[in-house]
């Protein structure tokens, strides 16, 4: 790996996203990527009226790096000007004019509520209605030229999708944001604790969560269900019999079969390649009691404590701001689900067919090496019109498989500037960059990895504390050896994995901070969770006894 070169043409402060992406992503991610996020991003920040148009990505020996762009800054500027200038900008430049003036009626206007019901009303239902329908057509049934046009459509609703879940990604943080700046300057308190009060309980209420509930239910009340989901048969199986057996069963894996459950990319698997971990995350729903009212009473406990740190004057401002974070929690959690999730699982399906049938014509070694193509390439070695070697697409493979974050430098390019200072804005400005600021810091910051032999230290996300067994889950085939109780051990979580939530005792990631999926998710479902150590991957063996404390942020080894 010594040879690599790490270098960004176009002028940044690039940093890397380990928190998102822990290893190499593929080619065909990368234009994905690359192209959709800033469309997204930039249209959402226009209608909240923040100056940060968007992440500028670029990928560098597979590894995802970002920067800001901010609305009339020069790409080279490393640092705000001069105050004067700053202020003739304000003044003049078309772009900031127009978002300082939405940013002026942004939490009166609260564009957030407007976002959350198109989500509702009108983006997720037509994407579920576009996934639907592109999954009832089987690859399998199709020869070359239909599996190419197949895949050509694919690839334009992935690009799709992806778009869609990052318009919305500013109305879905910058609630909880200014929730955690403003209670945090009344009440001195860290966003750990104020991040407890806005936890939903026992998950978010998606439309999938809704089916897989009903599915429960109506085996629960079906001996012969239950006794197949609780024998030893092949999981494949015990699967066709309920699916045959209870149209909920059916109605709920007609929505998660074909979703990514493993990571954000086209080489995560999807549900349905685990069929053990589908039974085993239904066996965990039946066995277990519902206690979402008992997790509400916690929340709502948490949110008392805070409220009495709150000075008189705020408390009822106090109240509203944590009914907008509360009320973005779904749109957070609904939009990789939905979109991106389930359009990716949808290519894999399609390309993994191609696969097969190129590699059954000698042209590369494994199906799944075709995974490491681009769009591009897939399309012409399915043609038999040229495209990278079997040697090639196997390198590529043996790169991303064996490669993490750890031999990629944390940034590239000029040093990050500290921003304008915040009295340089108007006030509702000033707060939207500060909700922001908390809402990013909250998603990225990380520990700053102080271990021992027999203590991994990190970000006191989830509070609890619990003793279980790791289970180290580095790659996707590695998620179904998960089981009831285990400490997940991971580089990162991602919403794929909220189908194993229901197992785990507790949770230690290597990136991520107080707002990242890993803490968040831990958080809703009232289990200890530990986030950003950078090293418990390292540090914390496979099977090995560990004590999560997730109010102290330690997790420690028990030795026999």
């Amino acid at each position: 790996m010594s040879d690599l070169t790490w270098t960004i043409d176009e002028p940044g402060s690039w940093q890397l996203d380990a928190s998102h992406f822990p290893t190499p992503v593929t080619r065909w991610f990368t234009e994905i990527l690359t192209t959709e996020f800033k469309r997204g991003f930039s249209e959402g920040s226009a209608a909240i009226g923040v100056l940060l148009s968007h992440m500028a990505h670029s990928v560098v020996n597979g590894f995802v790096y970002h920067t800001p762009r901010i609305v009339g800054a020069p790409l080279k500027a490393k640092g705000p000007p001069p105050r004067a200038i700053f202020a003739l900008l304000t003044r003049l430049h078309p772009g900031m004019r127009r978002r300082m003036k939405t940013a002026s009626r942004v939490f009166e206007a609260r564009p957030w509520r407007d976002d959350l019901r198109r989500w509702a009303d009108e983006v997720r239902p037509a994407s579920t209605r576009a996934h639907l329908a592109l999954q009832a057509r089987d690859p399998r049934g199709v020869d070359d030229a239909g599996l190419a046009a197949l895949l050509g459509e694919l690839h334009a609703n992935a690009h799709q999708q992806y778009y869609l879940h990052h318009r919305f990604t500013l109305s879905a943080i910058a609630p909880v944001g200014d929730y955690l700046a403003q209670a945090g300057a009344w009440t001195g308190l860290p966003p750990s604790e104020l991040l407890q009060a806005v936890r939903q309980p026992r998950g978010v209420a998606t439309d999938a969560q809704a089916q897989h509930d009903a599915a429960a239910r109506a085996i629960a009340e079906d001996r012969g269900a239950r006794d197949a989901i609780g024998s030893s048969r092949p999981p494949g199986e015990v699967l066709a019999e309920l699916r045959a057996r209870i149209p909920a069963v059916a109605t709920w894996l007609e929505l998660v079969s074909h979703r990514l459950v493993t990571g954000y990319d086209l080489v995560d698997v999807t549900a349905i390649e685990l069929p053990a971990l589908l039974v085993r995350t239904m066996q965990a729903a039946l066995d277990g009691r519902d206690d979402r009212g008992a997790a509400a009473q916690a929340r709502d406990a948490y949110a008392a404590r805070v409220r009495d740190a709150v000075p008189a004057a705020h408390k009822d401002e106090f109240d509203a701001l944590r009914d907008e974070a509360l009320a973005v929690s779904n749109l957070r959690e609904e939009r990789a689900l939905v979109c991106d999730f389930w359009a990716f699982g949808l290519s894999r399906r399609a390309a993994l067919e191609a696969g097969r049938r190129v590699a059954a014509r000698g042209r590369i070694a494994e199906p799944h090496h075709l995974l490491e193509a681009d769009h591009g390439e897939m399309l012409a070695l399915l043609r038999g019109d040229g495209g990278p070697t079997a040697d090639e697409l196997a390198a590529r493979h043996r790169y991303r498989t064996t490669t993490s974050a750890e031999i990629a430098p944390a940034s590239i390019g000029f040093a990050p500037a500290a921003p304008p200072p915040a009295s340089w804005y108007p006030p509702a400005t000033r707060r939207l960059n500060a909700a922001v600021a908390a809402a990013v810091a909250a998603l990225f910051d990380e520990a700053p990895g102080q271990h021992d032999t027999s203590l991994v230290r990190g970000l006191n996300a989830s509070a609890g504390v619990y003793e279980g067994r790791a289970r180290l889950v580095l790659r996707p085939d590695e998620m179904e050896r998960v089981e009831r109780g285990d400490v997940l051990v991971a580089r990162a979580t991602t919403e794929a994995y909220n189908g194993i939530i229901p197992l785990l005792g507790a949770i230690v990631t290597d990136r991520g901070g107080l707002l990242s999926h890993a803490a968040t998710v831990a958080r809703e479902y009232g289990i200890p969770a530990i986030v950003g150590t950078q090293e418990a991957t390292r540090l914390i063996p496979d099977g090995a006894r560990v004590v999560v404390d997730g109010s102290r942020g330690e997790a420690r080894l028990v030795h026999a």
